[in-house]
């Protein structure tokens, strides 16, 4: 009988030892931690983006809307809003693309506009100050030697993924053209005259540039 006894006795430790053994090795399953997302950035898409100008004629101020084909921009960096991917922005516009729809006008503005002032291949321009607040952007225009600040109202259309810059410039007043515009006035007097016979060349500009962005 003490052998049956104690022969009973080492099976049951031996499948208690087998079932504590079975549940050591058993892992933990952890909840899966949630994937936390990184926020896109906005990137700058420079063969989207386009710098547009309308100059007026005529003592009625009719428009005449044109852009600039060529165009480098540099220091845009990526970022979570437009603004700030402006931030140290610095465009050089060069002034042979210059397009209106008109090849002989094109050629005109070319030759006796900016043709005769000093520095003519281009036109520089550098972001000075961002206001979110205002949605103003203050910018620094160089041409014809001379270096204008001029605010820019802007526009945020995250849908479109675009930022537009919009405003004024003065030839005569900002940039000391007065000879250069007197000379195209010349060159296009016919083409410039209004219902009242008076050829008139307007030295005030509009000027937009519609910058668009990619989430990346």
């Amino acid at each position: 009988m003490k052998k049956i006894f104690f022969l009973n006795l080492m099976i049951s430790m031996i499948l208690f030892s087998c079932q504590n053994d079975n549940k050591s090795t058993k892992s933990i399953e952890k909840p899966a931690k949630p994937e936390v997302q990184t926020p896109r950035s906005w990137v700058l898409n420079t063969d989207k983006s386009s710098i547009h100008w309308t100059g007026f004629k005529t003592t009625d101020k009719i428009p005449v809307k044109g852009e600039f084909k060529n165009f480098e921009i540099k220091n845009i960096q990526s970022s979570e809003n437009m603004p700030d991917a402006i931030k140290n922005a610095e465009v050089s516009i060069n002034i042979f693309s210059i397009f209106s729809g008109n090849e002989s006008r094109d050629k005109k503005l070319i030759e006796y506009l900016f043709q005769h002032m000093m520095e003519t291949n281009k036109i520089d321009v550098k972001v000075t100050e961002i206001d979110t607040k205002n949605s103003v952007v203050k910018a620094k225009i160089r041409m014809n030697n001379h270096e204008m600040e001029v605010p820019l109202k802007m526009t945020v259309d995250e849908q479109k993924g675009q930022l537009s810059l919009d405003g004024k410039i003065d030839l005569v007043k900002d940039f000391d053209a007065a000879k250069p515009l007197s000379f195209l006035n010349t060159a296009c007097f016919d083409l410039h005259k209004g219902k009242d016979g008076i050829s008139k060349t307007w030295p005030d500009v509009a000027i937009k540039a519609v910058l668009k962005f990619e989430k990346k």
